[in-house]
């Protein structure tokens, strides 16, 4: 009895595991479920990043030489890194070099030094043409620019990468320069400096397009999607060192310009001579205070600005004047004539004639812009002698007196 209820004791140990162990495998098909989902996705992963090592397209690999770098992903990321440190450079010079010419030929070093390209230009759209100007270059050129004509219009010029680049303002890539036919009109002289393959990439400022960065390389197939890429952080970085460049020279000259009319108007508005400035219609439009000092009849410059032309001021009104007012403002001639203060209204005792010279003003493009018209005593500018007004008027110009 003790044996069987030890084997009972023994049983009931027993059953009790048993039972326990009924509870886990109640739920072994949704472990099943979860570990082969696990392994799914797993897997999945693999294949992606396989997918991702195994691009389409061969890496370009450093000049110095060495194995397919499909094989050797560690070479490949040592290109990269390349390309990154000559960014790094770049983005140095943007920040330190001031000169455009001197930043733009450092930069094409760089790519071709650090980056080991066989040659690196830059190019930028000529205003009012399709046709691309380089500015800078580096590595084996050779004359090859000397020697080739880039476009980015419909004809054969513009095909190629750099045209394409400007039109589309995105990245184009000639894989094999041997067998392109967009390449044509460039493949010969190309070949002959060993470019295989090549890449140009947009300078893009403020949604236009400045120019392209263009790459070469001596293998075919050189450029894949991640060093395009890089290319363009390159040229984005220098379009806007371009554009800062334009910015700065646009706000130097508006300063220049501001402080030459700040200038203008002080020695107009201190000048002795009568000054009238009218635009191509002869319609009056600036009188300086001594000019009104000159006219009887107007009460303030706004009596006349805008509102009254030269040939209907009365001292104006002979037909020498009429004359010669259309000299200026059709032919575009400087005249001299004399023109009486007694016409004007404005006659005293011992009032002697003035003398007007008319200046026209040319336009930047062809005809004028409008014209100045000085006014002065014609006895005074002879250096001739006349009344105690006009001798005031000397000594108070610093002018000596007649003893």
């Amino acid at each position: 009895m003790p044996m069987l209820h030890s084997l009972h004791a023994t049983a009931a140990g027993v059953a009790t595991p048993t039972l326990l162990a009924v509870a886990p495998l109640a739920a072994l098909p949704i472990t099943l479920i979860w570990a082969a989902a696990i392994l799914f996705f797993g897997v999945l992963l693999m294949v992606c990043v396989l997918l991702l090592l195994k691009r389409e397209g061969t890496p370009f690999y450093p000049l110095e030489g060495g194995p397919a770098l499909r094989t050797k992903r560690g070479q490949y990321l040592q290109h990269l890194s390349r390309l990154l440190r000559s960014i790094r450079t770049i983005n140095s010079l943007i920040l330190t070099e001031r000169d455009r010419p001197q930043l733009l030929e450092k930069a094409c070093l760089s790519l071709t030094t650090t980056r080991g390209y066989r040659m690196a230009w830059i190019g930028l759209v000529e205003e009012g043409s399709k046709r691309v100007q380089p500015v800078a270059q580096a590595g084996f050129g050779n004359g090859y620019l000397e020697q080739v004509q880039v476009t980015w219009d419909d004809t054969p010029t513009g095909q190629g990468p750099t045209g394409r680049a400007i039109k589309t303002g995105a990245p184009a890539v000639m894989r094999d320069i041997e067998t392109a036919p967009d390449y044509a009109p460039w493949r010969q002289q190309a070949l002959e400096r060993g470019y295989r393959s090549s890449a140009a990439v947009p300078l893009r400022f403020r949604g236009r397009v400045l120019g392209t960065l263009n790459v070469y390389a001596d293998i075919p197939d050189a450029f894949d999607i991640e060093e395009v890429g890089l290319l363009q952080e390159v040229a984005d970085h220098l379009a806007y060192a371009l554009g800062s460049f334009t910015l700065e020279s646009e706000l130097t000259a508006a300063r220049d310009q501001l402080q030459q009319g700040q200038l203008a108007r002080s020695v107009v508005e201190h000048s002795p001579v009568g000054i009238i400035v009218t635009d191509r219609a002869g319609t009056i439009k600036s009188v300086n205070p001594h000019m009104m000092k000159m006219l009887d009849g107007f009460k303030a410059p706004e009596d006349l600005v805008d509102r009254v032309q030269l040939s209907h001021l009365p001292i104006f009104t002979g037909s020498q004047a009429g004359r010669c007012i259309r000299q200026v403002l059709e032919e575009g001639r400087a005249v001299e004539f004399e023109c009486s203060p007694a016409a004007a209204g404005a006659c005293r005792p011992g009032d002697r004639p003035w003398r007007c010279r008319g200046l026209p003003v040319p336009s930047q493009g062809r005809g004028l812009t409008g014209a100045i018209w000085l006014l002065e005593d014609a006895m005074r500018q002879a250096g001739q002698p006349g009344d105690a007004a006009a001798a005031q008027d000397r000594e108070h110009d610093g002018e000596s007196m007649p003893l």
